[in-house]
């Protein structure tokens, strides 16, 4: 156009000069213009990559290696675009959304963004950030949010729809062909989030929420729960923040810390934090401030963070029913929580589910997996403490409500449960079960919450409710073979006070006294039915009063009196059909007949309590009848019958969580073992025993194994193990005062002599054993006793003395179905005629044993100065 115009007006060379100055003006411009365009697009280019790049800084995070390692994997797995086609999988086309969830302060945000930090290179197009504010009272509106998503990708405010819908379709119009990665930090809801879910193929969304929140059809959804970490990963945290040097310094103090922290993330950097900031804050003073579980919340604060108030956000957010039972459960003893907790302390229990549901939706509670049916959960122990303090702030009419719901629930369960033992109170008992649970299986859920039952009585007594209190007594007296209580504690929860009822008296008396003889107080149980210790004429004793009678007998070693006793029990049950009664007198009457030299009597009186456990379904008394009678057996010399019996025993026991039970089984199996032979594996039943009772306190039980491992160290001829155990077992029982085990070990001492060439020195040990032995009335206990000793006069040469003794053992086991003892006091006895030159009557003994006694026949030139008493 230049060109037309100069050649229009110029002729000749003073047109083309003027044309090419035009052309070199024109093509300066371009340039210029062309330059001056390119640096202003780099400059908006740049500007839009920067604010399609979000993600704020890394915030420190360890011992969550394996959790990061998962969701990094995750987020470099991008979707394949498609390219507007397609594809067969109609999933493949959708954005991924990942949805970190736990509860508060579990670390959820720091395990994002270190993740996001570490995939942005598969994200080229950018990631955007926001913090969504779930966890404040003002969680920011999806609008807000999607108008400044608009702006990052690029859209003028005046394009920028008012509506949230069209945002929402504008951004995902946006993204559709972008690979992107959007993080969504502390998102509150389900409908907070939905506007804000791309579906291009090529996006990723890494949401983290308490809750683990639904993504809807528009994206594929992989939720990623953050659990609490292990103790090592906690203490890891622990030194990341207080420093490692400092923990490294006061590692003990450190692992306590972590404990009353209760390993949750937040807490340990709040208090790492502060320890870090104060050199003068050592970690035992720390350790000291957090023992208050009452004081611990509050000192859970440092700079910006406060547990305290991380929880009361999502607490403010629960519906009342919901702060009402969680507030409740938080102030019972701890243990785990069921629906049937929950419902009976709701006014309606179908409520249960649906708060309990919330309380696990918002990470308030955890639920647990369990093999019943029934559901469990449990809280941790900082939101426990954070619930209760809610608790107390609630009104007293309401929190007066829900505990009389709760100890009414109680009283129902625990006398409907009662009443299979007890018949009479089936008129207390509504007849409705407790949740899932069966009377076959009432002992196993009394000793899971006895502390709470103990609650129940308690907090009746402080809300007037007496006698609802007193009948909750009353049945937990029935269960008092599978919980533990101290003396102090039963005299409180079965005391009658103002109770007027017989039959509850009796039975909060039995209680009592049942509970003084698990504590070896049989004086103070006696002493409850026998003031002074003769027959009260105002005092009747009922077939269940001489039970508690009897079992107090045997523990003061008056095992005649107690047979009588429990003899007279049984009849006076069997004529009431008291049948669960008659079940467990029948046990306890089995070792009083063993103990007397009646173990044929004790075998038949046990199979017959088995046969009774059985028909009522009790899977604890069936186990710890198998363990008596495997004992029996023992006696028996049937060790064959009586190992599998045991080993079922502790299987049993071991499913019900009844350490003790099974401990005292794994004991009884190391003596059957022994007799088996097989001492290696003795000594090791003996071990997982201690193992279990030590750390219980079971000191005299503790002293019994001792004893028991003395007779396999001397088979195995390791004397100074034998030594070794012989002493802390006589340490043990002089300490408690236990007279019987005292000569039981006495006894045992005398082996070690006999076997170490030292009859001498066997003599005055054996001999207080006989005098124990013989005052108590425990018959085969003296005979074992007189047995050795029998021996040890022998090896002397005092003929008589040994002849006496031996026949005395003899005349004891030929009272009872002992034919093996009987064999091997007859081949010390026929050793000791000989060596007197009473070879004819040594004949006629000899001729009758081979003829009678087949056990005799099997152990030929056995000498009972270089074997082991109870092994062939």
């Amino acid at each position: 156009m230049s060109g037309d115009l100069i050649f229009e007006s110029l002729k000749g060379k003073w047109a083309l000069g003027a044309f090419a100055g035009a052309a070199v003006l024109v093509g300066g411009l371009s340039v210029f213009m062309y330059r001056h365009s390119a640096d202003d697009l780099a400059v908006a280019v740049r500007a839009g990559l920067e604010e399609r790049h979000q993600l704020p800084p890394e915030q420190l995070l360890v011992g969550r290696e394996a959790l990061c390692s998962s969701l990094i994997e995750r987020l470099r797995d991008v979707p394949t675009q498609t390219g507007g086609t397609l594809p067969a999988d109609s999933s493949v086309g959708q954005a991924v959304v990942i949805v970190v969830h736990g509860a508060a302060g579990t670390g959820k945000t720091a395990l994002a963004l270190h993740a996001a930090h570490r995939v942005k290179e598969h994200y080229p197009d950018g990631q955007l950030y926001v913090d969504l504010r779930g966890g404040t009272a003002t969680p920011r509106d999806s609008g807000e949010v999607l108008e400044v998503f608009l702006r990052n990708l690029g859209t003028a405010q005046e394009d920028i729809p008012r509506s949230i819908d069209d945002r929402a379709t504008r951004f995902r119009s946006l993204t559709n062909a972008m690979r992107l990665l959007i993080v969504l930090d502390n998102a509150h809801s389900t409908e907070q989030i939905q506007p804000l879910l791309p579906v291009g193929a090529g996006c990723s969304v890494l949401l983290t929420s308490r809750r683990n929140l639904s993504a809807g059809n528009i994206a594929r959804r992989h939720p990623l729960r953050v659990e609490l970490p292990a103790e090592d990963q906690a203490l890891e945290i622990l030194s990341a923040h207080a420093g490692r040097e400092r923990v490294a310094a006061e590692p003990a103090a450190a692992l306590d810390i972590v404990q009353f922290c209760g390993r949750l993330p937040l807490a340990l950097r709040i208090v790492g934090g502060k320890i870090s900031a104060r050199g003068d804050l050592t970690l035992r003073r720390m350790r000291a401030r957090l023992e208050d579980e009452h004081a611990r919340l509050h000192e859970l604060v440092y700079d910006s963070h406060s547990l305290q108030a991380c929880l009361s956000v999502t607490y403010r957010d629960l519906p009342e029913s919901a702060r009402q039972a969680f507030g409740l459960m938080a102030s019972l003893p701890v243990g785990a929580l069921t629906d049937w907790h929950v419902g009976r302390s709701l006014p309606n229990p179908a409520m249960a589910g649906g708060v309990c549901d919330e309380l696990i939706g918002v990470g308030l509670m955890e639920a647990h997996r369990r093999d019943d049916a029934e559901s469990s959960y449990g809280l941790h122990d900082l939101v426990r403490v954070f619930a209760r303090e809610q608790y107390e702030g609630l009104p007293p009419e309401e929190r007066r409500s829900a505990e009389q719901r709760l100890v009414g629930a109680y009283r129902e369960a625990v006398v409907y449960l009662a009443a299979g033992r007890a018949p009479e109170l089936g008129t207390e008992a509504s007849g409705q079960r407790v949740g899932d649970l069966e009377r076959a299986t009432a002992g196993s859920w009394i000793a899971e919450e006895s502390e709470r039952i103990q609650w129940a009585i308690a907090r009746a007594r402080r809300l007037g409710m007496e006698p609802e209190g007193a009948e909750i007594a009353e049945g937990l007296t029935y269960f008092l073979n599978d919980v533990n209580l101290s003396p102090d504690a039963a005299r409180w929860l079965f005391a009658d006070g103002a109770e007027q009822r017989t039959r509850v008296v009796r039975s909060l008396r039995r209680g009592r006294a049942v509970v003084a003889l698990g504590n070896q107080l049989p004086d103070a149980a006696l002493e409850l039915f026998l003031p002074g210790g003769s027959p009260d004429p105002a005092v009747t004793l009922t077939a269940r009063d001489r039970m508690v009678v009897a079992r107090a007998y045997a523990a003061k070693s008056d095992y005649p009196a107690a047979l009588d006793h429990m003899t007279t029990a049984v009849e006076e049950l069997r004529a009431e059909n008291d049948l669960w009664h008659v079940q467990a007198s029948l046990e306890t009457l089995g070792e009083f007949q063993r103990w007397r030299g009646q173990p044929e009597k004790a075998e038949e009186s046990q199979r017959e309590a088995l046969r009774l456990a059985e028909g009522f379904g009790d899977r604890r008394a069936q186990a710890r009848l198998r363990r008596t009678l495997a004992e029996t057996l023992g006696y028996l010399r049937r060790p064959q019958e009586a190992a599998p019996l045991l080993e079922q025993a502790i299987r049993d026991f071991g499913v019900l969580n009844d350490r003790v039970w099974e401990a005292r089984s794994q004991y009884a199996l190391g003596k059957v073992y022994r007799l088996l032979g097989r001492r290696q594996d003795a000594l090791e039943a003996y071990d997982k025993a201690e193992d279990i009772l030590g750390p219980m306190g079971e000191r005299q039980w503790i002293g019994r194994i001792d004893n028991a491992r003395i007779r396999v160290y001397a088979g195995m001829e390791r004397f100074d193990d034998a030594w070794a155990s012989v002493q802390a077992a006589l340490a043990l029982f002089r300490e408690l005062g236990d007279d019987m085990w005292y000569a039981h070990t006495q006894r045992d001492v005398g082996l070690l002599h006999l076997r170490q060439g030292r009859p001498g020195e066997a003599l005055a040990p054996l001999t207080e054993a006989i005098e124990v032995t013989h005052r108590a009335g425990d018959a085969y206990a003296e005979a074992m006793a007189r047995h050795l000793r029998g021996v040890a006069h022998r090896e002397l040469g005092r003929l008589d003395e040994a002849r006496s003794d031996l026949e005395a053992a003899l005349a004891i086991y030929q009272g009872g179905a002992y034919e093996w003892n009987q064999a091997v006091v007859i081949h010390d006895l026929l050793r000791a005629l000989r060596a007197d030159g009473a070879s004819e009557e040594a004949d006629r003994l000899e001729s009758s044993a081979i003829s009678t006694n087949p056990a005799f026949v099997r152990m030929p030139g056995r000498d009972g100065a270089r074997t082991i008493p109870d092994e062939d």
